[in-house]
């Protein structure tokens, strides 16, 4: 009870220096699921309260104007506690670094970092604890992508240069921080990028565990060119391990084209060295409400099995009313040597009680249905503040 008092005076006492005041998000949900491949059926109830502080001071950074400087920025942070489920007693849990909208997902740009350097605007030395080496920039369509990660990178410096479109740096990393880094294992490694007008960038990079006992090399390439509504990239990846002796290479070529709003096409080509494996396929995608539907078709491995990707989907949101919606999915996919996969979605929402969903839905676990397995039937009742 005293850590609990305590920590709610702490949520206070932040509102009230920050002039915040502490959101509290919390949801109920009573279902009753009927799983159609073993016959089991049954209740659940599940319960979540979110507690939020974000802090005015969204994306701070400290910096300088003239001469040298220690610079420090701090983006997409924010404070959460959040207890999953009210009834166990394990009390309110905190959560760890997160992005402003809670998903968790770093791709999206707004996931949290902390960044320093020493700098004077053109020159910089990094701060930041990690320096890594890992590229993924010609990722794999289907499988076989060059897996590039150089064995030291545990936490280093980068020593770089931006100006005029150029960036330029070179980075120092070891393979463990000074209290376990036993062997004394560095990797050196070097990067680069130039925007070319603007629509085209140029940029690269390599690093080699030169102090350390693997001797890995890894290096990156990739030229972008973006003007709407065109986009094409060209990226390559590549790998050397002595330990066992390997050379890994792969190259991904991507095109999209904006048809027009809402209707995009894109075609991508891909070759690894590691299974001598050419891969390709083109979509087609179109999503305005209420109607959204695609099609693709890729082909894999013709050089030495070829094997084909064929998929279709679409979707389609019927509003009955205001406050009930009918929503039906389905996506078909086939490699043309069986029955191929079938995936259905169906489910029907009202939201005409304040505060609740009432939802009555099928197969949300994504089941195929082609496969023998036809997946669950759930009705739920979820209230929300």
């Amino acid at each position: 009870m005293k850590k609990l008092i305590v920590l709610l005076l702490s949520i206070v006492m932040v509102g009230a220096a920050f002039a915040q005041t502490p959101t509290l998000s919390a949801s109920s949900t009573l279902s009753w699921g009927w799983d159609l491949d073993t016959g089991l059926t049954g209740f659940a109830n599940t319960n979540k309260a979110t507690i939020s502080v974000l802090f005015p001071v969204d994306n701070v950074a400290k910096k300088g104007e003239a001469g040298w400087w220690g610079e420090i920025a701090v983006k997409d942070l924010y404070f959460k506690i959040s207890d999953e489920q009210l009834t166990t007693g394990d009390g309110l849990t905190f959560t760890d670094w997160n992005d402003k909208d809670g998903d968790k997902v770093k791709d999206s740009g707004e996931y949290a970092t902390l960044s320093a350097k020493i700098t004077n605007g053109m020159w910089a030395l990094s701060v930041s604890s990690k320096q890594s080496f890992d590229f993924a920039n010609a990722d794999a369509l289907y499988t076989g992508d060059v897996a590039v990660t150089i064995d030291a990178d545990k936490a280093g410096t980068s020593l770089s240069y931006t100006a005029n479109g150029l960036s330029v740096g070179v980075t120092a990393a070891s393979k463990a921080d000074w209290t376990a880094n036993t062997k004394n294992e560095y990797a050196l490694g070097a990067n680069a990028s130039y925007k070319v007008g603007d629509a085209i960038t140029v940029s690269g990079g390599v690093a080699y565990d030169a102090f350390d006992a693997t001797k890995q090399l890894g290096g990156t390439a990739s030229i972008a060119y973006s003007a709407a509504p065109l986009t094409v990239s060209v990226a390559t990846d590549l790998f050397y391990d002595p330990t066992p002796k390997t050379f890994d290479a792969d190259a991904l070529l991507t095109v999209g084209y904006a048809v027009m709003e809402g209707l995009d096409a894109e075609a991508d080509a891909y070759y690894s060295t590691l299974d001598n494996d050419v891969d390709a396929k083109v979509a087609v995608d179109y999503a305005v409400d209420p109607i959204e539907a695609g099609v693709s078709f890729g082909i894999a491995d013709p050089i030495t099995a070829i094997a084909y990707d064929p998929g279709i989907y679409a979707g389609y949101t019927y509003a009955i009313d205001a406050a009930t919606k009918f929503y039906v999915y389905a996506e078909y996919t086939s490699d043309f040597t069986g029955k191929g996969s079938l995936v259905p979605y169906v489910s029907l929402t009202n939201t005409s009680v304040t505060n609740t969903t009432l939802k009555l839905e099928y197969n949300p676990d994504d089941a195929d249905v082609l496969a023998g397995n036809y997946g669950k039937i759930i009705a739920s009742a979820k209230i929300s503040l």
